[in-house]
């Protein structure tokens, strides 16, 4: 391929989040209860088509928000979501239902610090390229990895959660020490879909890959607008971040034009 503008950051800088689940069997209800089997699965379809309400009418996290794993933390740096359903994967990736009740509970760290990239390794569109996240590569990731543990097993213990459990799936939390909560994250964690700052902002054409106005670096008429351009992944979710940055774009484009 052409090398038009060589800027060496392109591809570079990836960061992502990722978060560790743990599922428990329950003795309450839960939406496998609902959803479980085939029967289940067809009256809450046709309940949400009629009336656009029951278990299919909200997201599957349906408790969110964000902790300090410290008091001395400043700010919070876990996000966490629980879900009244567990599952097992297959093979082939696909997640089936347990058909007796249970519930899991997730966290991920906020900030994290390890960068990847991501390479094209052909001329050829149809060859995917070459992603290399390089997640826990940082000492601060890997002590972010053993906070989350804990966080959810304080969770765990709580009260509330104990009056509605009857037992931990496998691997069990609260069985886990810091060295097994750090082996199990490194097997188990999983990305939660916001890869980031690929063509991020920045100040030189060394350093990132656009300017302020996210204008690529050298090259007149072309400009970035996703998450691939912010300098470092948002504490939370990308889509609202995103949507922002979107708006500002079109006011930056708007003002270039006029």
């Amino acid at each position: 391929i052409p090398v038009v503008r060589d800027l060496p950051e392109v591809g570079q800088g990836l960061q992502d989040h990722l978060a560790v689940s743990y599922q428990f069997a329950a003795t309450e209800p839960t939406l496998n209860t609902q959803l479980g089997g085939m029967l289940g699965k067809l009256m809450m379809g046709a309940k949400y088509l009629l009336t656009r309400s029951g278990p299919l009418s909200v997201p599957v996290n349906q408790v969110g928000g964000f902790v300090r794993s410290s008091p001395d933390n400043r700010f919070p740096d876990m996000q966490v979501y629980f879900n009244p359903a567990s599952y097992a994967m297959t093979s082939s990736g696909k997640a089936v239902l347990d058909r007796t009740p249970g519930f899991q509970i997730s966290a991920q760290p906020c900030r994290p610090t390890s960068r990847g990239r991501i390479e094209i390794v052909s001329p050829d569109p149809r060859v995917a390229p070459s992603i290399q996240p390089n997640s826990l590569s940082t000492d601060v990731d890997k002590s972010a990895a053993i906070q989350a543990g804990k966080v959810l097993q304080r969770f765990a213990a709580t009260g509330s959660l104990k009056s509605v459990t009857s037992r931990a799936k496998t691997p069990d939390l609260m069985a886990l020490d810091d060295d097994g909560l750090l082996a199990d994250f490194k097997q188990r964690a999983s990305t939660v879909y916001h890869p980031t700052c690929t063509c991020r902002m920045g100040r030189d054409d060394q350093t990132s890959v656009l300017d302020a106005r996210l204008r690529v670096h050298g090259v007149g008429g072309v400009r970035v607008v996703d998450a691939s351009a912010f300098p470092n992944i948002t504490s939370g979710n990308t889509n609202a971040p995103t949507m922002m940055l979107a708006m500002r774009a079109a006011d930056l484009i708007l003002e270039d034009a006029s």
